[in-house]
């Protein structure tokens, strides 16, 4: 039986990475600089999907390491988003 936080994780991942492709597409069509951090927050989010899914299956990781990881890849996504926000 799969439990229903692999799926969740999975679907996430999947999704970031769509995520990041249509941003990648986007930068191309409009060479606007803000959308790479666009793109390489969605690709983090992405990278921290394959991690907690990896955590998941592999069962080695402990609950405080997985909090601290998965804690650092949000302030690193947190600060991608606010770097697309930044208009001159």
């Amino acid at each position: 039986m799969v439990a229903i936080e692999n799926i969740l994780v999975a679907a996430v991942s999947v999704f970031a990475l769509a995520l990041s492709g249509i941003a990648i597409l986007a930068f191309r069509r409009t060479r606007d600089i803000h959308i790479i951090f666009l793109a390489a927050a969605f690709g983090v989010f992405f990278v921290k999907g394959l991690l907690l899914t990896l955590a998941l299956f592999a069962g080695s990781i402990g609950l405080t390491d997985l909090f601290i990881l998965s804690g650092s890849l949000d302030l690193v996504i947190l600060a991608l988003f606010y770097g697309f926000t930044l208009r001159r």
